[in-house]
């Protein structure tokens, strides 16, 4: 009953903290800096493992149950490989001062569980959560049987009652606190996705309310600037001033385009073509800039097969993209533009060795009027490239290193006739 109580009040402790993070970590902010949430993710598992270690059971002068575990197992696969690394070397810093024959045993426990922890890391959100799930309970029950079942044979202190209530309690609370942890994490992940829906909501209702109030005064305007400029009679002054009017004109029509691309729930026009031609007419049209930015564009075509949608909204989406990418490179660089192919899917690779993102960056793409460029850009570029995509049955996907460069994935299904 002792050791029942102990481990209960373990759990609460480690139950407390985590609700206290949520409430005043996520709740106060729209969006967590990475690096940010690692280290409250450490703080919080070192808070929880102090925490259980100096409210643990001694059962016999060999033996002390709690539920370090826990916090050790879920700050390693939640955080990576240096908070596990970090969590590891707190856990035997307080552990050492304690003494006895267990310092050894827990030494080696904590590089046993450290190592599996960092191999699977990397890979444990590409995993289904009911998956995630049951991998924490079978590890917890696993630490159970290698930490206190084989030490209790060799040490001849088999207390099944004992050993079976704490293996019992280790692997049902590791499996509730990961439960929690991923209802939290989802919440979290709605409530980001909510804020962004509304974003595209409100941009939606006033690309539509703007389309006839701004656009056709806006071409009056235009045509009459244009007419302007085609008068021989009127001053060379007049003509700059008209021409630079002219330029803004453009640029402000272009900002109405990109809000009625958005706009629009479908394409245009729906008919099959190839991508070369259109990659070769978005390369012609982006050289001029390259060359002023000291850019060296490459293309290479590794891909077979046709995709389905509107070329010029889907030439849109390439301009879009490597202009971003040349932007990126005012120091020169090179732009790749590659093409592969599945038995489903093209693939369009467009590389630079541009500034690159960070992953907060990374995740608020596509969202309306944010740019990385400060006051230069309107933040529509982006969240246009992702609405064509996805209008066209595709997908867009960003990699990225800071001062190394980013990769835009654009994937496309292919066409295949009925």
């Amino acid at each position: 009953m002792v050791l029942l109580t102990g481990l209960l009040i373990n759990l609460l402790f480690i139950l407390l903290l985590i609700l206290l993070a949520n409430m005043l970590l996520w709740k106060k902010h729209t969006s967590l800096q990475i690096k940010y949430r690692k280290t409250h993710i450490f703080l919080l598992s070192s808070a929880a493992i102090i925490q259980c270690i100096l409210l643990s059971v001694p059962i016999d002068e060999h033996f002390i149950y709690d539920l370090r575990f826990i916090p050790f197992l879920l700050g390693g696969l939640y955080g990576g490989k240096y908070v596990t690394i970090g969590l590891a070397i707190t856990l035997v810093s307080i552990r050492i001062p304690l003494g006895g024959d267990g310092i050894w045993l827990t030494i080696l426990l904590v590089i046993l569980f450290s190592t599996i922890i960092i191999k699977m890391s990397d890979k444990f959100f590409n995993k289904h959560m009911r998956w995630r799930l049951a991998v924490t309970t079978i590890l917890a029950l696993g630490y159970s049987i290698i930490g206190f079942l084989l030490p209790a044979i060799y040490y001849d202190f088999i207390d099944f009652i004992h050993y079976g209530t704490y293996a019992f309690i280790l692997s049902l609370s590791t499996y509730f606190v990961s439960y929690l942890l991923e209802i939290l994490r989802t919440i979290y992940v709605l409530q980001l996705e909510a804020v962004k829906y509304e974003k595209m909501e409100i941009v939606s209702h006033l690309a539509a309310s703007i389309s006839h109030e701004v656009r056709n005064p806006l071409t009056a305007v235009k045509g009459f600037l244009q007419l302007i400029l085609e008068d021989q009679k009127i001053p060379e002054n007049i003509k700059t001033y008209s021409s630079l009017a002219l330029e803004e004109t453009t640029r402000a029509s272009n900002i109405i385009n990109d809000y009625l691309t958005f706009a629009k729930p479908h394409q245009e026009k729906q008919i099959v073509f190839g991508i070369e031609e259109e990659i070769e007419k978005c390369k012609e049209i982006i050289t001029p800039l390259a060359l002023k930015n000291d850019v060296e564009v490459y293309k290479a075509f590794f891909h077979s097969g046709k995709i389905m949608g509107d070329p010029h909204k889907f030439r849109q989406v390439l301009l879009n993209v490597c202009k971003n990418a040349i932007e990126a490179m005012p120091n020169g660089g090179t732009l790749s533009i590659l093409t592969s192919s599945t038995d489903t899917s093209i693939l369009i690779h467009i590389t630079d060795t541009g500034y690159g993102m960070s992953p907060q960056h990374i995740a608020r793409l596509g969202e309306p009027y944010f740019s990385l460029k400060d006051q230069k850009g309107t933040g529509l570029g982006m969240m246009v490239v992702f609405k064509i995509v996805e209008g066209m049955g595709g997908a867009v996907r960003v990699s990225s290193e800071e001062h190394v460069g980013t990769t835009v994935y654009l994937t496309f299904p292919i066409y295949k006739e009925q």
